[in-house]
């Protein structure tokens, strides 16, 4: 989970323009990371979520799912961004902690 916050940490330092720009792929990219990153975070089984309850473990589920079923509801790019360049790195921070307690896979 981390080397997927890692990842997209690097897209959001290259700036909200690039993010926009269809041509440089970072929304692409950046989308697909959270999938990945909110797959592995399902994949820790309810137990684990319900120990940390410090992670918004439902609101990585409705991004990822809005990402996934654009269909169902109007995707919204902004909402990533903001979580991606707001919330994602206090949620790394948090993760970080927990795997230094030795609880994470």
């Amino acid at each position: 989970m981390l080397q997927y916050c890692a990842t997209i940490a690097h897209w959001v330092e290259k700036g909200h323009d690039v993010f926009r720009d269809p041509e440089t792929g970072a929304q692409a990219t950046i989308e697909r990371q959270f999938e990945q990153f909110e797959e592995a975070a399902n994949a820790l089984g309810a137990a684990f979520q319900k120990a940390h309850p410090s992670i918004p473990w439902a609101v990585l589920y409705e991004i990822r799912n809005d990402l996934s079923h654009p269909y169902q509801r109007a995707y919204d790019p902004e909402r990533l961004w903001r979580f991606a360049s707001g919330e994602l790195p206090r949620l790394a921070r948090r993760l970080r902690s927990v795997k230094r307690a030795g609880l994470e896979r």
